[in-house]
């Protein structure tokens, strides 16, 4: 997680050479029991989450369509756009503990309330505080794994944390297709899905707040950041970002966004669309082979470089998307959900530890934070474009466009880092 982009050798140079100085750990280890503790927390949240991936549901039971859908998740996404590069200030000034559960502690107020809304305008409303919390929350995880583990181990750290969020993969699609499959009232499920949901989200926040008097050995060793010097005042985010644009890889965030709309939103809407109803087995294979090839392939990063690591991964999700034409039933979600798998399990940490490294140490929440703000415009746009498109040319054309388009950023994205994708240098 070291090395910087091709477009910046020297800073490249100078992330080599440079002692960190936030929360640089003692010694080598990195599954440490704050590193479980904060796993746990994360498993119980995007249970939390990938139960919402029925919302859609929802929003039909209220009469709405797959284009409506898409304009809500849309809308909801602005918010966080307009504060993701605030969450990096905050989690450098506060630290990831007291932003999560703060974040965590909102979602689960807003999930209790949204299942009490008809009107499409409060919907959004509550939609978009879930959305500018959740982000909140999920920023402080890429950048507790990235600063609690070792310097050359970061890369692995992401990817093992981000294991976490495929148990809750697992565990939340399938509580949502059991919830909605049980007999009862027309509203009761919906209740039912709400309330589960924010429960979950409370947990979360337990968890990790738990992590308080675990140890006290030094000031805020319970953090991930440290407090930053009261007389040494930072220059502005924008400048930062100016001086070390971590370049295409910005492209990247976008396209992978796209990805992860149809995933999380637009999947279950396909699986209506067919007759088949549960998405419980796509997750059931998607999870599985992210986390199997996270750990057989966690320090890939490192052998072969972040770069080459995310170029395969890129072409693995634009595969899955494209075998996702024509899908009529259950089984056939087989297959795409395993390359789509294999993608995310690629593309993610690298993408994160490229970004966020290409800037200074003391600035590594920001770099997260920029990254995810590009994942945050390709949702913006995403869930408009894909609930559009499908409204008017249907799913098979969708899944085609969107696969075309993943596979020409891989292609833009390998040009730009040719000389450590096509040689032997790695980055």
């Amino acid at each position: 997680m070291a090395v910087h982009l091709a477009s910046n050798p020297s800073s490249r140079n100078r992330s080599d050479n440079t002692t960190p100085d936030l929360a640089r750990p003692e010694t080598e280890r990195l599954y440490t029991r704050r590193f479980f503790q904060v796993f746990a927390g994360v498993v119980l949240f995007m249970t939390s989450a990938a139960l919402q991936f029925h919302f859609g549901q929802f929003i039909a039971h209220l009469g709405h369509g797959v284009d409506v859908l898409g304009w809500i998740s849309s809308i909801s996404v602005t918010g966080t756009l307009c504060i993701r590069l605030r969450m990096g200030r905050w989690i450098d000034r506060f630290g990831c503990r007291p932003v999560w559960v703060g974040g965590t502690l909102v979602v689960a107020v807003a999930l209790a309330a949204i299942q009490f809304a008809h009107a499409l305008w409060l919907i959004v409303i509550l939609r978009s505080i879930i959305t500018m919390a959740s982000a909140t929350a999920m920023t402080t995880v890429a950048v507790f794994a990235a600063q609690i583990a070792p310097e050359h181990r970061r890369a692995e750290s992401i990817g093992t944390m981000g294991l976490a969020g495929f148990f809750g993969m697992l565990a939340g699609p399938a509580l949502g297709d059991w919830i909605f499959a049980a007999p009862g009232d027309a509203a009761a499920p919906y209740h039912l899905f709400f309330t589960v949901s924010a429960i979950a989200s409370l947990l979360a926040g337990g968890m990790v707040w738990l992590m308080r008097g675990e140890t006290t050995a030094a000031p805020n060793q319970d953090n991930c950041a440290t407090e930053p010097a009261r007389n040494n005042p930072k220059p502005s985010q924008l400048a930062v970002i100016r001086k070390h644009w971590p370049g295409m890889i910005v492209m990247v965030g976008l396209v992978f966004a796209n990805i992860w709309c149809l995933v999380s939103l637009y999947l279950e809407r396909l699986a209506e669309a067919r007759g088949f109803h549960d998405i419980k087995l796509f997750f059931f294979c998607y999870a599985p082979t992210a986390m199997f090839l996270r750990l057989a392939f966690r320090r890939l990063p490192q052998q072969i470089g972040r770069s080459r690591t995310l170029f395969l991964g890129m072409l693995l999700m634009a595969a899955g998307t494209l075998c996702l034409v024509g899908v009529s039933t259950q089984q056939q979600f087989i297959l795409p959900a395993i390359l789509m798998g294999a993608g995310h399990c690629f593309v993610f940490p690298s993408m994160i530890d490229l970004c966020a490294s290409s800037l200074p140490h003391e600035h590594r929440g920001t770099g997260t934070a920029l990254i995810l703000a590009a994942s945050d415009v390709g949702m913006l746009i995403g869930f408009v474009a894909l609930g559009e498109l499908i409204d008017a040319a249907g799913f098979d054309v969708t899944l085609q466009l969107l696969a075309a388009g993943v596979f020409a950023a891989a292609c833009l994205f390998a040009f730009s880092q040719r000389r450590f994708i096509f040689t032997r240098r790695t980055a």
